[in-house]
């Protein structure tokens, strides 16, 4: 009975390693074509560009000037005149905006499409980072279930020692029930992942426009360089490039350009019109008789209503402080953003290194030697199942940091408004 249970969980152990492989033989995800799979399909680009090239056909529109009006009258009863009755009337009328309100108009209209501009730039960085995110997301946990995976073998090794000891009376039945309780740890911990890999590869079809139960091959490896980087060249770069202050700069310029138009509207505008009389011949005998009739209208408004007009200016005034502070706010956040990210990047640069340069070779002889010492039986058990799990706790943070340092490096590219 002892020793079916024992073989139950190296079998157990050994399918799910052998379902992890199978896993890691599926097509292999590649980071540019998601990138550029999430460019050409993402809803949220597509709606971004579509916003911004409709607000960009408004500056030919409200730049131009009025419709022409075109009007026809008719006298119910015939007007008599020296020169015949008037029965028609034909006017056509044009109204002729002060000049430069149509200019300032179209500048308006303009900036408000610059902004647009901004906003589909802004999206599609957001929509790169979060790929970048998930991708690297997907990483630690493929890299994790990878380790599991070393270590359920590893375990499984551990598993035939402690049975083949206590099988020949050299071992106690604790040490193999130990192991048992190990790889049952180890199960659950793979389950775990696989959850998070679910959710994942849902998060990562939705910013694709893919079904969400697409499947997702795994990620094996990623860019593991580290990058020198120069806090006061990042903040300028950020304060230059960042999208969102650019398009807080148009509506600064918009609420400028509103606050001119505000001003000209003291100024009259005009209205040119032209009249043609038809004339009958009817019963007159004057020389010019049946002659048609035609005249021309020039008029102007009267701005007389000043308050109206000054509360336009002042409200313009407003925009202009509202944006200019808005514009402060976001500067201010987009400086603290790139401090932090820097300062997350630089710690997880010299986390990586002690992973790297001491933590991980140290845990691997640490527990080549328990393994020696077990052999020969100089050594517990429990202390060779502590030193396995020492190195498989380094190895799971070690993956976990090198994610989180790319993750770091994809919010700052996008904090600053370009790729490294």
């Amino acid at each position: 009975m002892k020793n079916h249970c024992l073989l139950f969980y190296v079998l157990l152990s050994m399918f799910w390693i052998s379902a992890t492989s199978a896993q890691h033989d599926a097509d292999r995800v590649n980071l540019d074509a998601l990138v550029q799979e999430a460019l050409a399909n993402s809803p949220a680009i597509k709606a971004a560009e579509s916003h911004w090239q409709a607000v960009s056909e408004r500056p030919q529109q409200v730049r131009s000037l009025p419709d022409p009006q075109f009007s026809y009258s008719r006298f119910v009863e015939s007007v008599e005149t020296r020169v015949g009755p008037q029965e028609h009337v034909f006017t056509l009328s044009q109204s002729i905006p002060f000049p430069g309100k149509l200019g300032l108009k179209g500048k308006i209209a303009k900036e408000d499409a610059s902004a647009a501009q901004q906003n589909y730039e802004a999206v599609i960085r957001d929509v790169v980072f979060r790929v970048k995110s998930a991708y690297y997301d997907l990483y630690w946990v493929d890299g994790s279930l990878d380790i599991l995976n070393r270590y359920l073998r590893l375990l499984t090794d551990f598993t035939k020692v402690a049975g083949q000891k206590y099988a020949t009376g050299q071992g106690i039945q604790a040490n193999v029930l130990k192991s048992q309780v190990e790889v049952s740890s180890v199960l659950e911990k793979k389950l775990t992942f696989q959850k998070m890999r679910e959710s994942i590869t849902a998060r990562l079809s939705r910013l694709l426009n893919r079904p969400a139960r697409t499947a997702v091959g795994t990620v094996v490896e990623i860019d593991t360089s580290r990058l020198q980087l120069q806090e006061d060249v990042l903040v300028a770069t950020a304060l230059a490039n960042r999208e969102e202050l650019i398009g807080l700069k148009a509506m600064v310029r918009k609420s400028e350009y509103k606050r001119s138009l505000a001003r000209k509207d003291f100024l009259p505008d005009f209205s040119l019109k032209a009249n043609y009389i038809d004339v009958r011949e009817g019963l007159s005998t004057a020389p010019d008789a049946g002659k048609d009739a035609w005249s021309l209208t020039f008029g102007v408004n009267l701005p007389i209503w000043l308050g109206k007009r000054n509360a336009a200016v002042r409200e313009a005034e407003k925009e202009i402080s509202a944006n200019q502070q808005a514009f402060e706010d976001l500067a201010n956040q987009v400086r603290a953003e790139v401090w932090d990210l820097h300062a997350q990047i630089e710690l997880t640069s010299r986390t990586l290194d002690l992973y790297e340069e001491g933590l991980l070779t140290q845990a691997e002889s640490s527990l080549e030697s328990a393994l020696s010492s077990y052999r020969t039986g100089k050594l517990d058990f429990l202390d060779l199942l502590d030193a396995e799990r020492m190195l498989l706790n380094l190895n799971l943070g070690y993956v976990k940091e090198q994610a989180g340092y790319q993750k770091y490096v994809a919010a700052l590219e996008k904090a600053v408004g370009g790729e490294f």
